[in-house]
């Protein structure tokens, strides 16, 4: 045990040389060994640290690896673990319904009509007329300048028959509709369409089969043939060739690369006999078209 230095600044004030020489033999300055001494516990100190940080590496590593395999020994046991039947139906449901579920989207044009020409026989019906019920029978010729946009010229002959309010007229005795009071007979017509097809779509068949199609809408100019019957009641019944237009919207359903098959409504619009009134007839039609 060191000795208690004496306190310099008490009442009774030595002198100053004393009190340092009392302080110097009380506390002696370090010598080289007590250095030397010092320095020894300071790295003393950090090896130890070292040490220690070592260990708590070494630890946490083992530590890891230990947690790491037993995941992979529970993973392999759950592998291992049979399934009960009803998990393994559930498994098989989700895999069928999975795929039955699957969306189909429109990745690319499988049809592609840019530059081809197209053939098309049509047949169709004009059922609007009141008395009159045309039959249509066509050949067209179109030509795809682009993918979306075609020309297309077309050629129908018309045969008639009468409808069942005709037939109902002529057959009432009070009534008695004569040939004379039906005054225009449409024969043939020819047109020259602008199509354009802004849609090309998939729909799903009975969920077994993709079909593809298109949609298109357009406008035509042509000439309409017409004739009437020759009497005194009549006297504008000669046969006349007269201006029409028409507004179509149809639907093209791709069969093959070559084929397909389209439906369509057609309203067309000419001058009736003697410019009395506007005559509207309606034709739904169905063609066969080769593509080339």
């Amino acid at each position: 045990m060191r000795p208690r230095a004496i306190n310099c600044s008490s009442p009774l004030r030595p002198t100053k040389n004393l009190c340092m020489a009392t302080l110097y033999y009380l506390c002696p300055p370090l010598t080289t060994m007590d250095k030397t001494q010092t320095m020894s516990k300071h790295l003393c100190s950090l090896k130890t640290l070292s040490t220690r940080l070592a260990i708590g590496a070494l630890v946490l590593g083992l530590f890891t690896q230990t947690s790491l395999a037993q995941d992979a020994e529970m993973g392999e046991q759950d592998l291992d673990t049979p399934k009960t039947p009803e998990e393994q139906i559930a498994e098989d449901l989700a895999l069928f319904w999975g795929k039955k579920r699957e969306v189909k989207v429109v990745q690319r044009r499988s049809y592609v009509k840019d530059g081809k020409i197209d053939l098309t026989l049509n047949t169709g019906i004009i059922p609007n007329d009141d008395f009159l019920v045309y039959y249509l029978t066509g050949l067209r010729v179109g030509y795809h300048f682009a993918e979306s946009f075609s020309v297309e010229g077309s050629f129908n002959y018309a045969v008639d028959s009468l409808s069942g309010l005709s037939d109902y007229l002529r057959n009432q005795s009070s009534i008695g509709l004569k040939d004379a009071q039906i005054r225009e007979f449409i024969k043939f017509f020819y047109n020259v369409s602008v199509l354009w097809s802004p849609v090309y779509g998939k729909i799903s068949v009975l969920g077994q089969k993709l079909a593809h199609f298109n949609m298109y809408t357009g406008l035509g100019i042509g000439m309409m043939h017409t004739e009437g019957y020759e009497s005194p009641e009549n006297p504008d019944a000669q046969p006349q060739t007269k201006p029409s237009a028409n507004a179509i919207l149809g639907f093209r359903w791709h069969l093959t690369d070559m084929l397909s098959l389209r439906t369509e409504y057609r309203h067309f619009f000419f001058e009736k006999i003697a410019a009395s009134e506007l005559s509207t007839p309606i034709a739904l039609n169905v063609g066969l078209t080769a593509t080339f």
